[in-house]
């Protein structure tokens, strides 16, 4: 193996290596902060209605579902609150647009 063909070979490789750990550092990096935007939603949410009083319970899924919303297509987060009101727990559903993290939707509906 020729002097030139070794150093070609040594600079490929570190490339290789280089390359390797910037991808895997961005996939970890992007994966956590996949992790965070769903948490940080319903963080958000809840806030605004601890201004109105206490709340029982919340949720909301971890993996966004692709929806038609309005005609639209959507990349969204589903989830839940709820509170007692009137002496009679209420539940109130949500939808996150997880690209613009809009409020698309909420509904409140009884428990029985």
């Amino acid at each position: 193996m020729t002097e030139a063909t070794k150093k070609m070979l040594k600079y490929t490789l570190i490339g290789f290596a280089n390359g390797l750990a910037i991808g895997t550092a961005a996939a970890f990096s992007w994966h956590l902060k996949e992790k965070q935007l769903p948490e940080s939603l319903l963080e958000e949410i809840k806030s605004l209605f601890l201004k109105e009083g206490p709340i029982e319970g919340s949720w909301i899924e971890s993996t966004p579902r692709t929806i038609t919303w309005r005609g639209d297509r959507h990349l969204a987060f589903f989830g839940g609150i709820t509170r007692e009101e009137s002496h009679a727990l209420v539940q109130y559903q949500f939808i996150f647009d997880a690209k613009t993290k809009e409020l698309l939707d909420l509904k409140k509906e009884a428990l029985a």
